[in-house]
């Protein structure tokens, strides 16, 4: 079986990988787990590339001499072609006798090395079968390769729909623009999908679009263990008594709904008047964490002691959280897949999310879901996880069986398939 050449954009694993303490997203995760399995694939030949402001980066040194990128060829997108401006410097002065013959017989050297330098270039991109983009806009250079099948992983169209918490999606329009008819794309969900099609439906053909889910950012396991859970909290200044309980969310873009969390939270609390019960939010520095932070400890009002940020969480550190909170909440208002449900499902809590956009696709019966700002039924749902311990491991058995749906293998492995299929086409 010939080999199947894909060239895969690497530009958000070069911003990210290194950066431990960068709010790493699920899109980086997508990126990075896919490229590890397709890796794997013996009738894949995978080169990686970059844009051409990358071409001295000191991100992009270090991560070609890591072990697993040291494997890959790196090849520039966009390769400006000088040979014009040589071309016209040989001619203008060729016939000049006070030309100096050095300087002319250097630019004639120059010109033989750019032309084996073109030449090369043209050669890889000839032998290209497939281009793969995990997020970015494709660049034009591979756009007018007409012979490469061009591939994207769709993740949403949130600042579209919900345009009031994103003032300019630069990337997202560059994507746009660059769809048409003659892409093939690869959805994060069914919700995903739909949108993409009921929005841009006359730039793409639905038969060219697949529904590829995706898995959690690594595989979690329950871990329930205290005395870790304590160590692990202190590394983020919190003292934790092993006798409190607490529940657990994530993220501080607007759209996830945290204030109102902590409303029904804090209502909670002053209901039952609950001592032991305590709200950890994990979640990188978003561009508006000031005032979202004091957002969240102006609805905690008297109870703000009870509200910890932990800010971004190690990847080392994220499992013990999920597994040991006495549940994890995730009111988002909308979602294009939802990473963070099926973590916390799969590290064996609870889970209680909101039933809109792609969530009912990834949780299915295996959590309660709820309207996002139904603050009744919300507390109500808080008050049941709390008290009653064998709905709780009625919903962590549910929730560890829905997770098994779920894995990066299936996922590429259905991308595969799709590439094989395209390719023979």
């Amino acid at each position: 079986m010939k080999k199947v050449n894909i060239f895969f954009d690497s530009k958000i694993l070069i911003d990210q990988f290194l950066n431990k303490n960068y709010n790493r997203g699920g899109i980086f995760f997508v990126a990075w787990n896919v490229l590890q399995i397709l890796k794997k694939h013996k009738t894949f030949s995978i080169t990686l590339t970059y844009p051409s402001e990358y071409e001295n980066s000191t991100n992009l040194k270090k991560l070609k001499k890591t072990p697993f990128f040291s494997q890959f060829k790196f090849v520039n997108v966009k390769f400006d072609n000088p040979l014009p401006v040589i071309n016209q410097k040989i001619e203008k002065h060729k016939k000049n006798k006070n030309y100096l013959k050095l300087i002319y017989n250097y630019l004639r050297l120059i010109k033989f090395k750019m032309n084996q330098k073109i030449h090369n270039y043209e050669e890889i991109f000839k032998n290209a079968h497939i281009y793969l983009s995990p997020y970015y806009a494709i660049h034009q250079n591979i756009l007018e390769q007409k012979h490469i099948k061009k591939f994207y992983i769709l993740h949403d169209i949130i600042p579209i729909i919900l345009p009031q918490y994103f003032r300019n999606p630069i990337d997202l329009n560059a994507i746009i623009n660059t769809l048409n008819t003659d892409t093939y794309s690869f959805c994060v969900s069914q919700s995903c999908k739909n949108d993409f099609l009921k929005y841009y439906g006359d730039k793409l053909d639905a038969n060219k679009m697949f529904v590829t889910h995706n898995a959690t950012n690594q595989n979690y396991v329950p871990k329930y263990n205290k005395k870790e859970l304590v160590k692990v909290l202190k590394k983020y200044n919190i003292n934790h008594n092993p006798n409190d309980k607490y529940l657990f969310s994530c993220g501080l873009e607007p759209r996830k709904n945290v204030p109102f969390t902590i409303t029904c939270f804090c209502k909670l609390v002053k209901k039952h008047n609950i001592q032991d019960l305590y709200f950890y939010l994990g979640g990188g520095a978003y561009s508006s964490f000031e005032s979202i932070k004091e957002e969240i400890f102006k609805e905690a009002g008297e109870f703000k002691d009870k509200i910890k940020l932990l800010g971004y969480i190690d990847d080392s550190d994220i499992n013990i959280l999920y597994s040991n909170s006495l549940f994890f909440t995730f009111l988002s208002q909308y979602e294009g897949f939802g990473m963070p449900p099926l973590e916390a499902m799969q590290a064996g809590t609870p889970v209680i999310t909101s039933n809109n956009s792609s969530l009912p696709e990834v949780v299915g019966d295996a959590a309660v879901s709820l309207t996002y700002n139904d603050e009744e039924a919300v507390i109500k749902a808080f008050e049941d996880f709390y008290f009653n311990e064998d709905l709780r491991k009625e919903y962590i058995a549910k929730g560890l069986e829905r997770a098994k749906m779920f894995s990066w293998k299936k996922c590429v492995g259905e991308m595969t398939n799709i590439f094989e299929n395209v390719v023979k086409c």
